[in-house]
């Protein structure tokens, strides 16, 4: 079966890999310029398997002629950062999209590290049919997966990792015996936009826990949490803790430096700074 691929990074790489592995025919990659041992542009050089960076909305005519005639039945999608447009979409039987939430929940971008932020205990992976409009075709299947209470972004998306090659393979199995779909409860969705790094200003005047949960969906190797000491330097935290043994009558957001340790009191508790780097 012929499928045009639409992929990037280790997620998209260890999915390209596996579908190979289980005898589908990748007729056509679209990818990001990224050229490092785990990226899809490498594995397809290294494959003899053709494939453009471009922007299909910017280059339809050009990438409409480069897979005219390849007559694929499954576009597939794998932490693609461009919009797919419909007249390429609708070209295949199917069109499928993974995307790293429970699905209708946190439709849009990064969605693992909202999760955290916002304090979930589960998040977990969707594989769903495209649409025009974001995240929201019907679901194939999806994988939940917990969170645990020293969960960062990274370690969430490298679960994730694991999990994205079986759920792609299964859910192609799933659609190949015309097994029902999920229709998504609009009532139960909810959407959230790109993070950039300068969103990572902590704001202390919220309590211990909604603290906690900013600073670890950050932590390194992601940009991290930020704020700034007494003496205007930026210091970059990656972990941070509730400590109850420090009495020191201290203002809410001002970094505190006792015995050579931070210190700092949120909303409702003193925290101590564990993992940080002072720029």
């Amino acid at each position: 079966m012929s499928i045009l691929f639409c992929g990037f990074g280790k997620l998209g790489k260890d999915c390209v890999q596996r579908l190979i592995a289980e005898g589908y025919t990748i007729s056509f990659i679209l990818t990001h310029k990224e050229l490092d041992s785990n990226s899809v542009d490498t594995f397809a050089k290294e494959q003899n398997i053709k494939f453009s960076y471009k922007d299909a909305r910017k280059y339809m005519d050009v990438i409409k002629e480069e897979i005219a005639d390849l007559n694929f039945e499954y576009l597939i999608s794998v932490n693609y950062r461009y919009i797919i447009p419909k007249e390429i979409f609708e070209m295949p039987n199917y069109a499928i999209n993974i995307h790293g939430s429970l699905l209708p929940k946190y439709r849009g971008r990064t969605p693992h590290v909202w999760s955290i932020i916002n304090g979930e205990e589960f998040s977990g992976i969707t594989s769903h049919i495209i649409e025009e409009s974001v995240d929201t075709g019907d679901i194939i299947e999806q994988i939940p997966v917990r969170i645990n209470r020293d969960e960062t972004g990274y370690s969430l998306l490298k679960k994730f990792e694991e999990l994205y090659p079986e759920l792609l393979i299964n859910s192609l199995k799933k659609l190949a015996d015309n097994k029902p779909l999920i229709k998504q409860n609009e009532q139960d969705s909810s959407f959230f936009g790109k993070r950039t790094p300068d969103m990572g200003y902590i704001d202390f005047f919220k309590d211990a826990n909604e603290v906690i949960n900013f600073v670890r969906a950050q932590a390194n190797p992601y940009p991290g949490a930020y704020y700034f000491l007494k003496d205007g330097k930026k210091i970059v935290i990656n972990r941070i803790i509730v400590d109850e043994s420090i009495s020191y009558d201290m203002p809410v957001g001002v970094i505190n430096n006792f015995n050579d340790e931070y210190y700092v009191k949120c909303k409702d508790m003193t925290l101590k700074i564990i993992d940080y780097k002072i720029l």
